[in-house]
């Protein structure tokens, strides 16, 4: 049941991300060729460079993807040369990807809580999921921490990615009720009701 749970968890999150590439901005993945002067110009033949966001959303897709290719070759191997969790080499590997995972978890969540503080606003996250999600972490540790002979690598990395994720949804809420009361969107801060044709300046 605990490899089932984890399984289905692993492979949720593998959709968003998969979802989070497919549906990219098509205007945010490359920057926007400024002409270099004022006279009129024949179309640029070159390629924009890929913007800041785009190019590091890539390095973290490449960078997970050879992980989870040597994670599972590096397991196979142990588990069929050496054994299984019963040996020293295979739990001492088990133990470093629990490890391993808890650090990953944290570099997840620490830039957007950092994003989030300092813009002031919710953004594109959803407070709704998130109220599903931070309880929901709570009861899956319960459930691994009960299990018996299980290890405490194997529930460290979701009670960090927990707390993490409550500490970004009470800010999240923090956020949405005072944009609300100072009549801001929670999507980027602006007044609400704002277009190109309201005045910046009012009398």
């Amino acid at each position: 049941m605990g490899i089932i749970q984890i399984g289905l968890q692993w492979f949720m999150f593998c959709c968003v991300f998969i979802l989070y590439l497919l549906y990219f901005p098509e205007h945010k993945k490359r920057m926007i060729h400024a002409p270099t002067s004022l006279h009129l110009e024949f179309p640029n033949t070159k390629v924009a460079p890929l913007t800041a966001e785009w190019n590091l959303s890539l390095i973290v897709a490449a960078t997970a993807l050879a992980h989870l290719c040597l994670s599972f070759i590096i397991s196979v191997l142990l588990l069929a040369k050496v054994g299984g969790p019963e040996e020293t080499a295979t739990n001492y590997w088990a133990g470093f990807l629990g490890l391993f995972s808890m650090i990953l978890a944290s570099l997840q969540y620490l830039p957007q809580i950092w994003k989030t503080y300092h813009s002031k606003t919710v953004g594109a996250l959803s407070i709704p999921m998130m109220m599903l999600q931070t309880p929901g972490s709570a009861l899956f540790v319960y459930s691994l921490i009960v299990r018996p002979g299980t290890n405490w690598t194997a529930w460290i990395t979701y009670l960090v990615t927990g707390l993490l994720q409550g500490t970004l949804l009470i800010m999240c809420i923090v956020w949405h009720f005072r944009n609300k009361r100072l009549g801001l969107n929670d999507l980027d801060g602006t007044p609400r009701g704002a277009s190109e044709r309201t005045p910046l300046l009012r009398d």
